[in-house]
């Protein structure tokens, strides 16, 4: 079975996994560290949440006004006391112009990075920029693993494979985003999120193929159960019979000795 994850920034608002309603199973998450030069408004309360998962990752939303590398700075400083496994690069039309020029510091902001962390570095985005505003301009996209973002309308498909780009042969993806607010609104709450929508992601294999890709090796063990309560104490032996007898003797001895005093004796009321 797939790994299953989720990715985060503020639009999901939280993120507990411990709260989550559906009993759904989060093997990854990723999470929205920064923007341009902008830290994400929710990192520090969703990284919260993001640490309880047992395989983490962060992300980078590149703008393209701004100079690369002061934002893959920027983007370490802001993930440089947290315990992550892999990085990615969100490459997206929204807020960007789209040019050589983007995609340019697409392919540098990765190499820096990769440099910098020695990690893994994947590259986000959907097929048709990366058809469109990536090929173009270079073939370099292959080097790094890919995350993929396609929805399928009102009918998430984890057990299928996405649409590639062209260059990409069928099953060159690393991660598939497979839902998000487009046809996935109404689940969060399932999955630990705050808001009304949520991002859901499958990697291309297992956990132990996950693990193994981030040479994360085997899986911890899980906790041992807690001990068994100890065993009530023993009933109290029951009381001794000859003894139960030899107070009821006793006890009627008493009652008759208060009587007999009350009432003048054992020969009872003496006559004239």
């Amino acid at each position: 079975m797939r790994a299953h994850g989720v990715d985060l920034s503020f639009w999901d608002v939280s993120f507990d996994p411990a709260k989550a309603t559906g009993g759904q199973r989060i093997d990854f998450a990723i999470i929205k560290a920064s923007e341009g030069t902008a830290r994400d408004p929710k990192f520090a309360e969703i990284w919260t949440g993001v640490q309880k998962v047992p395989i983490r990752g962060a992300y980078h939303f590149l703008r393209s006004q701004l100079d690369w590398k002061a934002q893959a700075d920027f983007f370490l400083s802001v993930i440089s006391s947290c315990d992550l496994h892999f990085y990615a690069l969100d490459f997206e039309s929204k807020y960007n112009e789209m040019s050589a020029k983007y995609a340019d510091m697409a392919h540098k902001w990765m190499d820096y990075v990769t440099q910098k962390t020695g990690k893994l570095v994947l590259l986000y985005t959907n097929p048709s920029h990366y058809d469109a505003d990536l090929f173009p301009y270079g073939d370099w996209m292959r080097d790094y693993p890919l995350w993929i973002a396609q929805y399928w309308m009102n009918n998430p498909t984890p057990d299928k494979d996405p649409k590639l780009p062209l260059n990409r042969k069928s099953g060159d993806w690393t991660i598939y985003q497979y839902a998000c607010e487009v046809n996935f609104k109404g689940h969060s709450k399932e999955y630990g999120a705050g808001a009304n929508s949520i991002d859901l992601d499958v990697f291309n294999g297992t956990v132990a193929d996950m693990r193994a890709w981030l040479k994360l090796g085997a899986p911890p063990p899980p906790p041992p159960p807690p001990p068994p309560p100890p065993p009530p104490p023993p009933p109290p032996p029951p009381p001794d019979k000859a003894a139960q007898i030899e107070m009821i003797d006793w006890m009627i001895a008493q009652l008759t000795a208060k009587k007999n005093e009350l009432s003048g004796g054992a020969g009872g009321p003496v006559g004239d």
